[in-house]
């Protein structure tokens, strides 16, 4: 449970700072420095062997390390280093620390980053960092960075053409990746409602269907004999509008037929949207105030039970409330919950609605180029031995001494080349259990992941049967890889916006242009009304929002971006590595 969650923490970290088209540029858009891909050195064979010393900054991380952590030894001990300093973050903006220490001039041999930050760009304009390009490509010297797939090394890579970080947290084979990538979005339905309105689930697969469903449950009432309400929209801000989007065929970019990009809200299947949003709302068959609530207000109405239908991230379902309803444990596993019957008023995903066969567009998003990035200063001394150690770390029997610790601490053990994990005491006090991240640093475990690691994907491990509530949110994500909205991260969410540029200006107006008439298109009285609204907001986009500009600028971006090798990386999931999910015994997975 604890493991999947951060896989989807992580995940979100990831996603928030990738996903943002106007996030500011990142070492994809930095300036060429003409620096020379540095050459590793020969080891001298006649010198005694001793530990390099070096120093590390993580400007993220704000609990201390206690160098002297049991797991922190080994870790090092296995790497061949020593770190006679770890520098952390004091909690404050991130680029105002780094900008400190190179005034200081003090900078650090070893510096931890997300790969998507700005500061990057800033550190290769000032010849900080050592490009580490040859490291990649040596596999008698560097076995485990040179098995790093070329196309994650090439994601990541300056506009110089030089990789300058080692990526933390990538998927070792991204064609086959974990089956489980947190994406739980699209259309959840109360499983029992549609039998009592005289419907079946599959009759839902149509726009007609599905408006039928929200028909017919308006009439019905709730357990407490409350009417219900057919439909949500998933939250603060209009949370589940790109989910409606898709159903119409629109993105967050859309092509444009001449090589270019279009935003969502200049096609013709956004005002679609809207006006079939609006049509929901006139005749009574959805929650406007969904769309508007904050997050507390719509998680106390959601677990109300009220309604029957919700487009939403599908986090935020009240399955755990129904079985806390129901005197059921918050642990049972799907395979016990499916032998006693699902509760009355359970949850489950199904596939968006079609539309007159527009094919739905994607927005569960598969990314496999990792969370964190370490980086090298150009003045150290012997970047060799700490790249060796950084190859190390890459290995599965790194991973395993990150995650759980030493196999004598009591949190595992192999058993024929398999993890098995004791959960009693990887969940108890002297690990998870204890007081916030004080053991995970003291001890020294796990956060040495975020200097370099690979996900855990292809790594042996017996998996318990998930809990009920979780089953429900992989079988969401594998309704989205069956219907199409699941794919890797698209190259327009990987576009970087120019710094100081017009996207980065005007990005706050639109926003807020966007959520002024989002509530404007969907409260309006009448067609005539619609129509007005919506021609104002292509206006205020026009004058207000500058968004030819932005859109131009965007464009030249996107077109720069796909020139390079980043723009050019494709992956199909051939296979899904599959969890254990739906059944009554812990399997053995990552094989």
């Amino acid at each position: 449970m604890r493991k999947r969650a951060q896989q989807y923490l992580l995940k979100s970290i990831v996603f928030g700072l990738v996903i943002s088209l106007m996030a500011a540029c990142t070492s994809n858009n930095s300036p060429a420095t003409g620096n020379a891909t540095a050459e590793p050195k020969e080891q001298e064979s006649s010198a005694p062997a001793v530990k390099e010393k070096y120093t590390l900054y993580h400007p993220h991380q704000t609990t201390p390390i206690d160098l002297n952590g049991p797991v922190t030894k080994e870790v090092l001990a296995k790497m061949g280093i020593e770190f006679e300093k770890i520098e952390i973050g004091n909690g404050s903006d991130i680029a105002q620390q780094v900008n400190l220490k190179l005034v200081g001039g003090n900078f650090p041999n070893a510096i931890i980053l997300s790969p998507e930050s700005p500061i990057w760009s800033r550190l290769i304009d000032e010849d900080r960092l050592l490009p580490l390009d040859d490291y990649f490509n040596q596999p008698d010297e560097y076995p485990n960075l040179a098995k790093i797939d070329k196309r994650i090394i090439d994601n990541w890579r300056a506009t110089d053409g030089h990789i300058y970080f080692v990526p933390m947290g990538y998927e070792p084979k991204p064609e086959e990746p974990s089956a489980w990538q947190g994406n739980a979005q699209g259309l959840w339905i109360q499983s029992g409602l549609a039998e009592k309105a005289g419907l079946t689930v599959d009759s839902l697969g149509t726009i007609e269907g599905f408006e039928a469903y929200l028909t017919a449950v308006k009439q019905l009432k709730d357990s407490q004999g409350r009417d219900l309400i057919p439909l949500s929209l998933g939250g603060e801000n209009f949370a589940g509008l790109e989910y409606v989007m898709s159903m119409f065929g629109v993105a967050a970019w859309n092509e444009g037929g001449d090589g270019t990009q279009v935003p969502d809200y200049r096609t013709e299947g956004f005002k679609r949207g809207f006006q079939w949003l609006n049509k929901m709302h006139l005749q009574g068959l959805l929650d406007p105030e969904t769309a508007f609530h904050k997050r507390d207000l719509f998680l106390e109405k959601t677990n109300s039970l009220r309604f029957s239908a919700m487009i939403s991230n599908g986090w935020d379902s009240p399955n755990a409330t129904i079985l806390a309803n129901n005197n059921l444990p918050s642990s049972i596993t799907y395979s016990e919950l499916e032998k006693q019957g699902f509760p009355e008023g359970w949850f489950v995903p199904v596939k968006l609605p079609t539309v007159d066969n527009i094919k739905p567009a994607q927005y569960a998003n598969f990314n496999p180029f990792g969370g964190l990035g370490t980086g090298v200063g150009k003045d150290t001394k012997n970047p060799d031995a700490l790249m060796k150690g950084l190859d190390w770390l890459q290995t599965p029997e790194a991973f395993i001494l990150m995650e759980y610790g030493q196999e004598s601490m009591g949190a595992y053990k192999m058993e024929d080349g398999v993890v098995v994990v004791n959960q009693d005491v990887f969940q108890g006090p002297e690990f998870w259990g204890g007081e916030g991240m004080t053991n995970v640093t003291e001890k020294g475990f796990f956060w040495w992941k975020q200097l370099g690691s690979t996900l855990s994907t292809h790594i042996p491990t017996l998996e318990a049967p998930w809990i009920a509530t979780n089953a429900m949110l992989y079988k969401a994500e594998q309704i989205n890889q069956e219907q199409g909205t699941f794919g890797l991260l698209p190259a327009t969410f990987r576009t970087k916006a120019l710094v100081g540029g017009m996207v980065e200006k005007y990005t706050p107006v639109q926003t807020d242009i966007r959520l002024q008439y989002y509530a404007k298109l969907l409260l309006a009285k009448s067609e005539a009304e619609f129509e007005q609204v919506y021609n104002q907001f292509l206006n205020e986009m026009k004058v207000r929002g500058h968004d030819e500009e932005t859109i131009a600028e965007f464009n030249e971006q996107y077109a720069a971006y796909m020139a390079t090798p980043a723009g050019q990386v494709k992956i199909e999931v051939t296979r899904s590595m599959p969890r254990n999910v739906f059944s009554d015994k812990a399997e053995a997975v990552g094989r």
